[in-house]
């Protein structure tokens, strides 16, 4: 027998979240290559632009979805404070991953991002007093087994994984903390960060010298030529923009456990691009690494399924079949 209209429309808004939380992190996951066309630009000048861009990018979106209505956070002293410390933080982020993947420490990038997840769940178990499952321990303690295993056999050269990690979840749990509406969030953010990149682009014009601090690492793949080079720093907007737009509809659509087994998608896909196309070589200690990292996600996986089978199988017998004939 058909399934019920209202069960056919709930199955197709579920596979278009699931569709837009992949087109998400499809994105996030080959932007190396994006950096790599713009790696003839210092890395520090590349965010500069980005942070302008973006600015442009968000607002835009804000018109065209006729939601303009942000500024009144200006009056609010505590909403400066929340999105001017977000920003600052996200904008670190960024410019620890344009500089990383664009000096070939890419496998860096997808250990730090791996880890995002299981740094989130230790702030939310410090700042937020959440209570870690026995599952989310044996993660915790997984990934930190092989990023210590990391550290002993590299001499402690991991700190742009930890730098990206810890940003990341920083900037979530600051997002979290501050409670606001999310894109007028994102859109005062983004106007914060905007003036910031403004004032360092102006800077930079009166001090090139700056840049340097953070000299850019040609790529072969880099695309010189001021009007390229003006194109793809514009496109650095979109390329923001975009990725947060099927975030948040994902997010509107699928259950935060299903975002959290997409968003593996993306460190994969810069593992594999490290790997197989930008030839950085993949040692033993990587291995070790990456595979105590992913038998932690494992963990939480089996958990998040055992829990939704559980309540699944609670729920009355009749409220399951609710709408069959």
């Amino acid at each position: 027998m058909a399934a019920p209209a209202g069960q056919d429309i709930e199955q197709r808004t579920d596979r278009t979240g699931f569709l837009q939380g992949l087109g998400c992190y499809l994105l996030w996951g080959i932007m190396p290559v994006y950096w790599k066309l713009l790696s003839a630009i210092p890395a520090f000048e590349v965010l500069a632009w980005r942070m302008v861009w973006s600015c442009a990018a968000v607002i835009a979106l804000c018109v065209l979805v006729k939601r303009t209505r942000f500024l009144y956070l200006f009056r609010d002293p505590r909403a400066v404070r929340t999105f001017l410390a977000s920003g600052l933080i996200v904008s670190c982020n960024w410019g620890v991953y344009i500089w990383a993947a664009n000096s070939g420490h890419l496998l860096q990038t997808s250990i730090g991002y791996y880890l995002c997840p299981l740094c989130s769940i230790a702030l939310g178990m410090i700042f937020f007093k959440e209570r870690l499952t026995t599952m989310q321990k044996v993660a915790t303690a997984l990934a930190a087994l092989g990023v210590g295993c990391f550290i002993v056999a590299n001499g402690g050269d991991i700190w742009i994984a930890f730098a990206l990690a810890l940003t990341f979840s920083v900037y979530g749990a600051v997002k979290k903390k501050g409670a606001y509406p999310a894109l007028p969030g994102m859109a005062f953010e983004s106007l914060l960060t905007g003036l910031i990149g403004v004032a360092a682009l102006a800077v930079g014009a009166v001090a090139p010298w700056i840049w340097q601090i953070a000299p850019a690492t040609p790529d072969a793949m880099a695309i010189t030529g001021p009007v390229a080079d003006m194109a793809l720093l514009a496109g650095c907007g979109v390329l923001t923009a975009v990725p947060l737009l099927l975030f948040s509809a994902a997010a509107n659509r699928v259950s935060l456990t299903v975002i959290g087994f997409i968003q593996y998608v993306s460190p994969t896909i810069a593992l594999v691009l490290a790997v197989a196309f930008f030839g950085e070589q993949f040692t033993v200690a990587h291995g070790i690494c990456f595979a105590l990292i992913w038998l932690g996600i494992a963990a939480i996986g089996v958990e998040a399924a055992l829990t939704g089978r559980r309540k699944k199988a609670a729920l009355p017998t009749e409220e399951c079949c609710e709408g069959r004939a």
